[in-house]
């Protein structure tokens, strides 16, 4: 039977690394029957390997309102599409983390997605990562510090609170995965650890070739060594105040950044802490104890914890540690430097087009010169054509004009 094999996410959980090998891959997944496709639909800031993010992107009218009209029209041309590659290969593949929380920012999505699959005679696989409560927090705090588009400006503390408070289902992975198996069955999840012990040959990837009935291979091409590096936590707090400053646009934003992310392994390597205390970290992770233990029960069926309970015994982070001043001054030296080396090519780049100019204006300088010689003898022959009987007399007696 055909199979729509829909990876939800989690977000932080190698969707990234995920995505971008199987995109890199599509034409290793054809030869086994298998389609990771490119949809001709873009997105600010969303890369292309993210090919259901049509499912749940934001459209706009020219006045600026969001037309949910549009979205919905988006979502049925994307399935059509999907449904025309059915009559090529017998499983598609499509992957977009934020998936994991739509179906309640887009209540209408999932019903549809199980409606268009019995419809159209194929079946509808969900494959879900799940991390544990308190690093998915943490890094999807970095990730979102990180980047300019969302560009967080709360503490971790504060928005952990925010999460608590307003979005706690994003949390309760079992009462989540509850309501996705009430529209597609239990038997159509796939659910994983995101954790390296727990995959497959220690590889997200060899890992995620397995929920959809693949091996990895040699025919594969393989991806470079951490393609989304996270920040310390020293550079993810100056980071956050650099986000603060909204006269920065996104793409000054992002090229401060990019220092923050270069800087972060050293930085990481001279403070090891933790935005959480091992207290604050186990209170946190007791609110979800009897969630994750449903969780293997209900649908991994494994019988082993869902995450292990070791908490790294690491300092609070303080914003007085003795490393944030060092990272501050490594920081501004990386951008001073990068800008006065920037500086410095296009010194030399003027430099060149001086000369360049020089050599231009030379040049020109002989081409009048060749112009008004041309132009003399032009009107020299000009002349003579016009008293062509004294021209050949001169010529016979050898008189010169």
């Amino acid at each position: 039977m055909k199979t729509l094999y829909l990876h939800i996410g989690m977000p932080k959980t190698g969707t990234s690394s995920i995505q971008k090998f199987l995109l890199k891959n599509r034409a290793v997944l054809r030869r086994y029957g298998y389609c990771f496709p490119k949809l001709p639909y873009q997105y600010p800031f969303t890369f292309q390997n993210r090919n259901a993010y049509f499912m749940i992107g934001k459209q706009y009218d020219a006045d600026g309102n969001r037309d949910q009209a549009l979205e919905k029209e988006y979502l049925k041309e994307g399935m059509a599409k999907v449904c025309s590659y059915f009559e090529t290969y017998d499983n598609i593949i499509l992957s977009e983390e934020t998936l994991w929380r739509a179906f309640r920012t887009h209540r209408y999505l999932f019903p549809y997605l199980k409606k268009h699959a019995d419809n159209h005679d194929y079946r509808l696989k969900i494959i879900v990562y799940l991390r544990r409560q308190d690093e998915y927090q943490l890094s999807l705090w970095k990730q979102n510090v990180k980047h300019p588009k969302t560009a967080q400006t709360l503490p971790f503390d504060q928005r952990l609170e925010q999460i608590l408070a307003n979005e706690p289902f994003t949390l309760q992975y079992a009462a989540t995965l509850d309501e996705i198996a009430q529209i597609f069955g239990k038997d159509s999840l796939i659910v994983r650890r995101f954790d390296r012990s727990d995959w497959k040959n220690g590889s997200i990837i060899d890992d995620f070739l397995d929920c959809v009935g693949l091996t990895h291979t040699d025919e594969y091409n393989e991806l470079p060594e951490n393609i989304n590096p996270s920040l310390s936590e020293n550079m993810a707090q100056i980071k956050r105040i650099i986000n603060k400053d909204l006269t920065f646009s996104k793409e000054e934003n992002a090229y401060l950044g990019q220092f923050l992310r270069d800087l972060s392994p050293e930085s990481g390597k001279q403070y090891p802490c933790s935005m959480l205390s091992v207290d604050e970290t186990r209170a946190f992770l007791e609110q979800f104890a009897e969630e994750n233990k449903r969780v293997v029960t209900d649908y991994i069926r494994d019988g082993k914890p869902l995450f292990s309970d070791e908490i790294r015994d690491l300092p609070k982070w303080q914003a007085e540690n003795p490393y944030m001043l060092e990272d501050l001054i490594r920081f501004f030296a990386s951008v001073s430097i990068d800008l006065r080396r920037e500086n410095e090519h296009l010194k030399t780049e003027l430099s060149d087009t001086h000369d360049e100019l020089t050599q231009l204006r030379d040049e020109l300088a002989d081409l009048k010169e060749v112009v008004t010689n041309e132009q003399h003898l032009f009107r020299s022959f000009k002349q003579k054509l016009r008293h062509p009987f004294r021209t050949v007399w001169d010529r016979i007696f050898h008189r010169s004009n």
